[in-house]
């Protein structure tokens, strides 16, 4: 009798410890989470821009893998203000709603310099969103066009496949078709006009919808997981 108690004594107490440890081993890996991606949930980005970045709804971007000051300068410009854009899905204009996350309505940021910089130290090395399937096969042809079109206009700006741009431009290859598509569409309509959009401008609005449509068939099918 004496060694069954003994027994279940000793198990108990393994018990016990076993799940001392696990609650310590759980609250060593949440002490050890970035704090990027700590801030990054807690400020509802997730929401829509997708878990680690990636998976954004509608026609938002995907942030994993983006250049970390290109990222911050929106931030700020967003919050500032000065990114806008024509009417998103839901109606409202394009970044307001952002805004509303980051900045409160009498003005006062929501979010500190040192969580925006983690949060885009921590999207940055999240690896690239996989490219998205076309609803419909988009011919060689068409991605071949899409290419040089790319080569011709885009190049000497956003780098080599798009994976190497020149300092204040994002890495738009693998970016979502939509998004490509609404933000080279606003930047020919002025409808942004913030960082480099000006400097695009001259080169957009020679741009057909054709054009636009050719160029984000062949970006957003690059696939930035492989390189």
């Amino acid at each position: 009798m004496k060694s069954r108690l003994y027994s279940l004594v000793i198990f108990a107490t393994t018990l016990a410890m076993a799940a001392a440890v696990a609650v310590t081993a759980a609250e060593a890996a949440k002490k050890k989470r970035d704090p990027g991606k700590r801030a990054y949930m807690r400020n509802t980005c997730i929401a829509c821009h997708g878990r680690n970045g990636r998976g954004a709804m509608l026609d938002y971007p995907n942030l994993a893998g983006q250049d970390a000051k290109y990222m911050r300068a929106q931030i700020k410009d967003i919050m500032a203000g000065k990114r806008k854009g024509s009417p998103d899905p839901t109606g409202n204009p394009r970044s307001e709603g952002m805004r509303g996350a980051l900045v409160t309505p009498e003005g006062e940021p929501r979010i500190t310099a040192k969580q925006i910089k983690d949060i885009v130290a921590w999207l940055a090395k999240q690896k690239p969103a996989a490219p998205t399937p076309p609803e419909k096969p988009i011919a060689a042809e068409r991605i071949k066009a899409g290419e040089k079109l790319y080569k011709k206009k885009c190049r000497s700006c956003h780098g080599k496949k798009a994976m190497k741009p020149l300092k204040g431009y994002p890495i738009i290859a693998g970016q979502k078709h939509a998004y490509l598509v609404t933000q080279m569409q606003d930047i020919k309509t002025k409808a942004r006009t913030n960082g480099k959009s000006k400097l695009m401008l001259s080169t957009v609005k020679k741009l057909s919808d054709d054009d636009i449509a050719m160029l984000a068939d062949y970006l957003s099918q690059i696939d930035r997981t492989k390189k």
